[in-house]
């Protein structure tokens, strides 16, 4: 079996983190999100992994090269032009040496045992399955409806008073659906039937034409942690899932003697305040009286000045903050500037090389000074 990984999308949706790295190489907790995909499809034996990819492609295979620093071998199928989810994995074909695949989309945390997704393709004999994560209803994604067998019959999207309501926050629980999370087995002989160089959709043409003319699409219910990361909202929920131990995965470092986790050594002032859910990075430099709180991963080379919290944030890389500054529930982009005196609060989203001013509050993405 051979891994596929669907990573050429733009992740306009997390913009401005993306503006200056595709999206599945965006740090969560201190390393690319990539590598936590890697690391759970090696667990489950899965030595060699094709990356699709489009978006900033080369930054990509870059970091990860031939695979060999990450215990595995990589290959990379490089689209001139998007081509949808199917279209970019036919774009891999060259790589199938007939080998059933499991395909993922590269934008989702998950613990899934793949191992048990892969018995139940092979068990029901299908050329497609689907793994399905239950949420609560209603829900903005698609929902699938199988039979008692596993076997899909249809693909339901949310109604338009659906998608309206969810967009302004209103949710009326109607209990639970199976939608797709985006983790998929196939026999690769399907893509035999994918048009080349043409933008082609799973979602949206081949595995509703396989359901409507019965070619053996079956779908299995997984247990575990998912969640799509591609909204800031979900980006910070990411963090928190994997520093409070929600999802099983390895995070970057170790624990230090403080119960908090770092990637290598900071340098700490008197009376400094780490909570144990936070992430450190390489020569951070925290000075007096300094509060980490909640589930907070603050990125190497980064300095905090004397009197600032930080409380469920995401701080990237070599960003340097103020006295007395308070960050609630941010997300900070590599290389921003924070004079004294600011606060920051409820997802609000800077991008790399802000500067902001002294006393300034910004609340959500609105600003103002104080």
């Amino acid at each position: 079996m051979k891994g596929v990984i669907i990573a050429g999308g733009p992740g306009t949706r997390l913009r401005p983190l993306t503006y200056l790295r595709p999206k599945p190489i965006v740090p969560v907790v201190n390393k690319p999100f990539l590598e936590y995909q890697v690391e759970l499809l090696r667990r489950h034996g899965i030595s060699e992994i094709i990356f699709c990819t489009n978006y900033m492609a080369e930054m990509i295979q870059a970091h990860f090269g031939d695979g060999s620093a990450f215990g595995v071998k990589m290959r990379y199928a490089i689209e001139e032009v998007p081509l949808g989810t199917a279209g970019a994995v036919k774009n891999a074909e060259e790589f199938f040496e007939d080998d059933t695949l499991l395909i993922f989309n590269g934008d989702v945390l998950t613990d899934f045992d793949l191992g048990a997704v892969s018995d139940f393709h092979r068990k029901s004999g299908a050329r497609i399955t689907l793994t399905l994560y239950r949420v609560a209803s209603p829900s903005p994604y698609g929902v699938i409806i199988t039979d008692e067998a596993g076997k899909v019959r249809e693909f339901r999207e949310p109604s338009e008073e659906q998608k309206r309501k969810l967009a302004q926050g209103i949710v009326e629980q109607e209990g639970t659906e199976l939608i797709n999370a985006g983790m998929y087995v196939l026999d690769s002989t399907v893509f035999r039937d994918v048009p080349s160089d043409t933008p082609y959709s799973f979602e949206r043409q081949l595995f509703p034409s396989f359901a409507a003319a019965d070619k053996g699409i079956c779908a299995t219910e997984a247990t575990g942690y998912w969640l799509d990361i591609g909204r800031p909202g979900q980006y910070l929920e990411a963090h928190r899932a994997l520093l409070s131990g929600d999802v099983k995965a390895d995070i970057a470092g170790e624990r230090s003697p403080g119960g908090w986790f770092q990637a290598g050594d900071a340098t700490i002032g008197s009376n400094v305040m780490i909570e144990p859910s936070v992430h450190v990075g390489h020569r951070v430099q925290l000075q007096a009286n300094v509060e980490l709180k909640g589930c907070t991963s603050v990125g190497s080379g980064c300095s905090i000045e004397e009197g600032s919290v930080l409380e469920d944030c995401v701080v990237l890389d070599n960003v340097s903050i103020g006295k007395s500054v308070h960050l609630n529930g941010c997300i900070i982009d590599s290389d921003v500037f924070i004079e004294d005196n600011v606060a920051i609060s409820a997802r609000a989203v800077l991008a790399s090389g802000s500067r902001i001013g002294f006393g300034t509050r910004i609340v959500g993405n609105s600003e103002r000074s104080a």
